[in-house]
């Protein structure tokens, strides 16, 4: 069997602390995972720490010790992602979740569809789930901000993602505090307003396209997380040949 995680959702978790499970959680270890009692599995406290405990019965646990695993990146990366229809945003929770993404912002803009959810404890649950299954020691937060205004007005450190952008990904990114939280902004399906832009390029927001092809809002989440990882685990040596 291979190794199984789970978070929980208490608010102190210490060797020798015995747990007890919810219904769900419950669910998960025996039905979906077939563990047993007896079984040692990985618990994680959302707060970016690890311990390996012990099933006792099917409704309880023992927390055995702390792990020293350390998974999660160093630096913070968050998506404020334009709210899309269907289950387009199941998958930008899970994969972002997969990624690394810390925090996912939602918002509507000019040409959302959707303007209104009520999927946030769905995608929280998403999120939970894909935090397990790669072996993060924290959940990602999903909060709504309602707006694009509204979010303009806590966003600072970021890139807005807009096909119609010239200067290089690069370049925007390398004007980044990358010790600070880095936002990501994508648009909904229909993409961004030139006055969207503006304001976005009055907070000094950088812009920058994802190449000469003009992707999805889906897949331009995925690829623009993707790419700024991986800048962000190569910033020295990209610094060291500017």
């Amino acid at each position: 069997m291979s190794e199984i995680r789970l978070f929980i959702n208490y608010s102190e978790i210490y060797p020798g602390k015995i747990v007890q499970l919810s219904k769900e959680d419950r669910k998960y270890l025996f039905t979906v995972m077939r563990a047993k009692a007896g079984d040692n599995i990985t618990i994680l406290n959302g707060k970016g720490k690890s311990f390996h405990a012990k099933i006792i019965d099917k409704g309880v646990l023992e927390v055995l010790n702390e792990s020293n695993t350390t998974i999660d990146t160093p630096y913070n990366l968050v998506l404020c992602q334009s709210l899309l229809k269907g289950e387009k945003m199941d998958f930008i929770i899970q994969k972002a979740t997969e990624i690394g993404v810390s925090k996912i912002m939602l918002f509507t803009s000019e040409r959302s569809i959707v303007k209104v959810t009520s999927k946030l404890e769905r995608w929280k649950k998403i999120a939970k789930e894909a935090a397990e299954q790669s072996v993060r020691l924290n959940v990602p937060e999903i909060e709504a901000v309602e707006t694009f205004d509204n979010l303009l007005k806590i966003v600072d450190n970021g890139i807005l993602f807009w096909e119609r952008a010239t200067q290089p990904l690069i370049d925007v990114f390398l004007t980044l505090n990358i010790s600070k939280p880095i936002f990501l902004i994508i648009g909904p399906e229909g993409g961004f307003t030139q006055k969207e832009v503006q304001l976005a390029l009055n907070k000094g927001i950088g812009i920058a396209s994802l190449g000469r092809r003009v992707i999805r809002s889906d897949t331009a989440a995925i690829v623009s997380l993707a790419l700024i990882s991986f800048l962000c685990d190569n910033h020295v040596i990209i610094k060291k040949n500017e």
